[in-house]
């Protein structure tokens, strides 16, 4: 900071100029200060907060930290949560918070298409490049039924590509096994 003073203030023996002597007791708290300001920066943003501040987020938005989530999916999914409200009641609203969960392939079918009598209820075919961590049916459902239209009821299966991991609060294990046009309804449990 001394530096930046015009060359009359600075000119003198640097141990006699107060200018200088005031600079650097001063320009210690200063670049301390300049940190701090940096990490506060930092912290209150989603996309570079720490984990800590990442819960803290989520409690300022309503969505708490979900079981068997990952740091990098709930930074995603705090990050996404103005878009799918915008769009909850829509089938993109829908895709859009199941691809915040971390399944980024998923696509709908309306139920109508196979059986015209079940006309307010689609499918939600899950699929991944990678495996999510959430897992737990009873996880997506919720966040689903958050943004779904109001009539619609929901469904859930996997298209003939892959298999899923998934898990249920009765049961004690965990199951690993492929389905195939299985579909399991959402909300009747």
């Amino acid at each position: 900071m001394f530096s930046l003073l015009f060359t009359p203030l600075r000119k003198g023996l640097k141990a006699a100029n107060q200018f200088y002597i005031f600079f650097k007791v001063i320009g210690k708290l200063f670049d301390d200060c300049k940190e701090y300001l940096f990490r506060v920066r930092d912290e209150s943003m989603i996309i570079s907060a720490n984990e800590l501040m990442l819960n803290e987020h989520g409690k300022d938005r309503g969505m708490p930290r979900l079981k068997g989530e990952d740091i990098e999916t709930y930074r995603t999914r705090l990050s996404m949560k103005a878009i799918i409200a915008e769009k909850a009641g829509t089938k993109e609203g829908v895709l859009l918070a199941v691809k915040a969960l971390g399944y980024e392939k998923s696509y709908i079918e309306p139920m109508y298409l196979s059986d015209p009598s079940r006309w307010a209820e689609f499918i939600v075919f899950l699929q991944s490049k990678t495996p999510s961590t959430i897992n737990d049916l009873y996880v997506i459902d919720a966040e689903v039924m958050k943004v779904k239209e109001a009539s619609a009821k929901p469904n859930y299966g996997l298209s003939t590509e892959g298999s899923i991991s998934l898990s249920c609060r009765f049961d004690f294990f965990l199951y690993e096994f492929p389905i195939c046009n299985v579909l399991i309804c959402g909300g009747d449990y």
